[in-house]
């Protein structure tokens, strides 16, 4: 046997095959290394480009709240409907690599989408068609209830590749027009004017993604590269508007714009005088939040005036102009001429300087003569001999001249700017207009003069009111504001307003005595009678004043006027102070003290409750005092006759049953106790209409009563009756000639019509 000797090489071999495979598995591990650590991050990217599905997700947008928490704007899910074109590819033959759009499925979600969405159905073909992509938009802010149709539609067709639904937000304004202007809405980008826009970084939520993996086919994957990154959302913002205070504002404002029809809207706000703090604001037309591209009726009358072709360039350019007009806020962003409403700072600033006391007096003759130009007051016969109380409440032009002309160009400008109007308020609204007035080099004897009762400077309705605020509140200028806080979803604060006081421009002592005058003007025989409310007592003080800067094509002459009344009450602890606006009226009178005032009486009626300030009435006025009429009926009559005259109304008995049937006025209506009576009907006994009604327009309140009563008729008053006489009727709510039961009730509105044109 031969044995064979070892092979020597062998374990050579064995050695080279083990570092070969050692120096494999080396550089395995190395690219291994590099691929799972090194360069993870790169291919996982590649990866999920490939795989997943990518979403931009946003934070809700914050709410945002009146004073007392009541929803203002908040939000709401819509959907966006898109479509993936390319899952609508499908081989051309069995097995074959080349891929079409399946027609059938491409027609029938065409006619389906295009019923469903009011979309054209030949924009959903165009899309359909763009085969490589996965993502295109059929219609956004799509609503629930058609949202789940279209889901319907998926399922029954089995379409969750090719159609989505992509949930969205979308603002809403619970209250419509309320606070239009001052709210603001939102556009693509973020607030477009308004709270939307002044506080447009802290309501919008953060933006983050979210990703989703998917196959080939679209589909989840069984395996998660899903992430979600948590988008932050809006802070919520309060503001200082009271709802209820804000809805009395608009309905006087409405009123108001109703009986004047002014070319250039109205406007009006109310502040807390001790802290500015807006209570509301508005201007009127509004429009709906909801639908801000809606021309109300007032500017689609203006737009159809024109007789454009609504297909046409001026169309559109025309259509744009009106919704931005409608969308701006009058009381911060347009500037007017404050008139006699400026007379209270005239007066404030020179009893403060010490220029004039209680016991000076004046001597107006209908004109004041400066630098040989005569400027007439707004009474041409003049006002006589009249001391300081009397010049401000009869608001007497050359008696204000005289004032400045005492205190000196100098003084009265420290006074002008001190009061703030060189400078703009600062509230927090976007847009605030600066005012416009002569600078003090260019300041002479005639700019001294009609400063004096507010003409040839122009403010803006939120600086103006803010600086009669200082005068209520006793001296303080202060900065207004409309946002108290901001608040996350969590509770905590990002944002918290601090009053500021930006100085003191006169005394309380003083403050207490103008307040004191204005009072006296509406409750006694002042030009601002019509601003009375039986049981508060207000101060108050309208204007007049000239546009200057337009003319009228009608008549060729600047003849446009802007009336306006500002008050405050109770006017020795002010709670609230407003003005109402209102600019060009196209009425018959156009004095503040007309077309204003009693709106700002009903305003102050209606507002004074809501903030803790109860009527306290004069013996006077209790005597006055209207008597609501109660529900009669089923009761005996001898008893609800006796129940009227104890209450000092008058009563009669018509028919012979026992019981009361009906009876006029109705309950609710309030009647005087001076002649004021309850017709009581038993039996068969029913109303019938016998009497017919008078004309009492253009009437006193005692020759409109003594009328009405003679034919039987029973008198509702509203409006200014102060006392003092005067005042006539403008309106009654049944027109002469109607025939009516006896014991009907008339409603009847007076104003003060003379002695208040300032």
């Amino acid at each position: 046997m031969v044995i064979s000797k070892p092979n020597k090489n062998i374990p050579v071999r064995v050695a080279i095959i083990i570092f070969i495979c050692l120096c494999a598995l080396t550089v395995l591990i190395y690219n291994l290394f590099k691929l799972q650590v090194v360069n993870y991050q790169s291919y996982l990217e590649k990866v999920l480009d490939n795989v997943q599905r990518e979403t931009t997700v946003t934070g809700s947008r914050g709410n945002i709240y009146d004073r007392n928490g009541f929803v203002l704007a908040t939000n709401y899910t819509v959907y966006r409907v898109f479509i993936s074109p390319r899952d609508f590819l499908v081989p051309v033959f069995e097995g074959s690599d080349q891929k079409e759009p399946d027609r059938e499925k491409v027609n029938l979600v065409a006619d389906k989408l295009s019923e469903l969405l009011d979309v054209d159905r030949e924009m959903i073909l165009e899309r359909a068609a763009k085969v490589n992509r996965a993502d295109e938009t059929i219609k956004k802010n799509v609503e629930e209830e058609t949202a789940k149709q279209i889901l319907t539609f998926i399922r029954e067709n089995d379409l969750s590749r090719q159609i989505h639904l992509e949930p969205a937000e979308k603002r809403y304004y619970p209250y419509g027009d309320l606070a239009a202007q001052v709210i603001g809405i939102v556009g693509t980008d973020g607030g477009l004017f308004g709270i939307e826009m002044q506080y447009d970084s802290y309501l919008r939520g953060s933006t983050d993604r979210y990703v989703t993996a998917k196959n080939g086919a679209s589909l989840d994957m069984p395996y998660s590269y899903n992430d979600f990154l948590d988008a932050a959302d809006g802070g919520n913002v309060y503001l200082t508007l009271d709802i209820k205070i804000q809805q009395a504002l608009e309905r006087q404002l409405r009123a108001t714009y109703n009986d004047s029809m002014p070319l250039n809207r109205v406007t009006g706000i109310v502040m807390d005088p001790s802290d500015a703090s807006v209570l509301a604001m508005a201007t009127y037309p509004a429009f709906d939040l909801n639908d801000p591209y809606r021309l109300t009726d007032e500017y689609q009358a203006q737009l159809d005036a024109l007789h454009l072709d609504p297909e046409s360039k001026e169309y559109n350019e025309k259509f744009y102009e009106l919704v931005y007009a409608m969308w701006r806020n009058k009381a911060v962003t347009e500037l007017y001429e404050p008139g006699s409403t400026f007379k209270v700072i005239t007066t404030s600033s020179a009893l403060e300087s010490g220029t004039v006391n209680l016991g000076t007096r004046f001597n107006c003759t209908g004109c004041y003569t400066v630098a040989d130009r005569e400027i007439h007051c707004h009474a041409l016969s003049g006002h006589g001999n009249v001391d300081f109380s009397e010049a401000l409440q009869q608001s007497c032009n050359p008696s204000m001249m005289e004032i400045t002309a005492r205190m000196g160009k100098d003084l009265f400008y420290d006074y002008f700017k001190a009061f703030g109007y060189t400078e703009k308020c600062g509230i927090d609204l976007p847009g605030e207009a600066g005012s416009v007035y002569h600078a003090k080099n260019g300041f002479g004897p005639v700019e001294l003069a009609v400063y004096s009762f507010g003409q040839t400077f122009k403010v803006a309705a939120i600086q103006h009111l803010t600086s009669l605020c200082s005068v209520a509140n006793g001296g303080y200028l202060l900065t207004p504001y409309i946002v108290s806080e901001i608040r996350d979803n969590a509770g905590s604060t990002l944002y918290e307003h601090e009053s500021s006081v930006r100085r003191q421009v006169v005394s309380t002592e003083t403050c207490r005595t103008i307040a004191g005058i204005l009072e006296e003007g509406v409750s006694g025989d002042g030009g601002a009678k019509n601003a009375y409310v039986a049981g508060y007592r207000i101060a108050a003080k309208t204007g007049t004043s000239e546009v200057r800067d337009k003319v009228n094509p009608l008549t060729g002459a600047k003849d446009y006027r802007v009336g306006s009344t500002a008050a405050f009450a109770p006017y020795d602890d002010p709670r609230v102070a407003a003005v109402i606006i209102v600019d060009e009226p196209q009425c018959e009178n156009v004095y503040g003290s007309v077309i204003a005032a009693p709106y700002i009486a009903n305003l102050m009626a209606e507002i004074l409750p809501q903030v803790d300030v109860e009527r306290v009435y004069t013996a006077e006025e209790m005597a006055k005092l209207a008597i609501a009429v109660k529900d009669y009926t089923n009761l005996r009559a001898a008893d609800a006759q006796s129940d009227i005259l104890a209450s000092g109304l008058a009563a009669e008995i018509v028919g012979n049953g026992d019981y009361v049937v009906s009876q006029l006025p109705k309950n609710g209506v309030s009647l005087s106790r001076e002649n004021g009576k309850i017709i009581l009907f038993t039996g068969d006994a029913k109303p019938e209409a016998t009497v017919y009604v008078p004309n009492v327009v253009g009437m006193t309140l005692d020759v409109a009563n003594k009328t009405l009563s003679g034919y039987g008729l029973n008198i509702v008053v509203q409006g200014a009756n102060n006392g003092s006489g005067g005042a006539k009727v403008v309106d009654q709510s049944l027109p002469e000639g109607e025939i009516v039961p006896r014991g009907t009730a008339v409603t009847i509105t007076l104003r003060y019509l003379d002695g208040t044109a300032n």
